[in-house]
């Protein structure tokens, strides 16, 4: 398996995957960091050049998402997708996921002490950090990233490629258009137009896109 960087999230990536998969053959892949080490931690091989990407894939074809930021999750899934990887999601084992109802796309890092309630559906390459919450009836869109501690409440619908800060709250039965990004603490008590970004208790939106496409 290959985890996409080598800071930061990545780290926090490696602590959620299974004991079965953290082998021999697990690498991270880092080609913009320039003072690395070889190895990370000491045992993790640290791949550098895409050139070397190929033949990792020929042997194990799977890889996770080990960094934030909504676009650039979307940009490297392509990317590595294209050179022969297969997209991978990784949830942790403190994670509370609910039986029933529940879709998970592909892609996802579902991190320490998340909750995903009953009848839930998460888009592909989402990413829901630690103590992350989304309840029941919500309907998370792909590569969407909920900070830490961020709570949708029930009936929610988010579309692709929103950020929620850590900590933020939204309320029942809201609408969150694509690309919206919800600042840290925020209390989201009405819709949000796609690309907007809201702040402050009660949120209020704070920039609208200038055209929407």
């Amino acid at each position: 398996m290959l985890i996409i960087g080598a800071r930061g999230h990545a780290i926090e990536v490696l602590e959620c995957l299974p004991q079965a998969l953290v082998g021999a053959n697990l690498s991270f892949f880092d080609d913009v960091t320039p003072d690395l080490e070889p190895l990370l931690f000491g045992r993790f091989p640290v791949v550098r050049s895409l050139d070397q990407v190929p033949e990792l894939f020929r042997r194990d074809p799977a890889f996770v998402l080990g960094l934030g930021g909504v676009q650039l999750r979307h940009r490297l899934a392509q990317k590595f997708t294209d050179l022969g990887g297969i997209l991978t999601s990784v949830v942790a084992s403190s994670a509370q996921v609910g039986q029933y109802e529940v879709t998970l796309g592909a892609g996802l890092n579902v991190m320490h002490h998340t909750l995903v309630s009953n009848s839930t559906f998460l888009g592909e390459g989402t990413l829901l950090n630690a103590g992350a919450a989304v309840h029941h009836n919500v309907t998370v869109g792909k590569y969407c990233e909920l900070s830490p501690g961020a709570r949708i409440l029930g009936g929610c619908q988010l579309h692709d490629f929103v950020m929620v800060g850590a900590n933020a709250t939204v309320f029942p039965r809201l609408t969150i258009g694509e690309g919206a990004r919800i600042g840290a603490g925020a209390v989201v008590m009405h819709d949000v137009p796609p690309g907007a970004t809201v702040v402050g208790v009660p949120g209020r939106i704070v920039q609208r896109p200038a055209v929407l496409q």
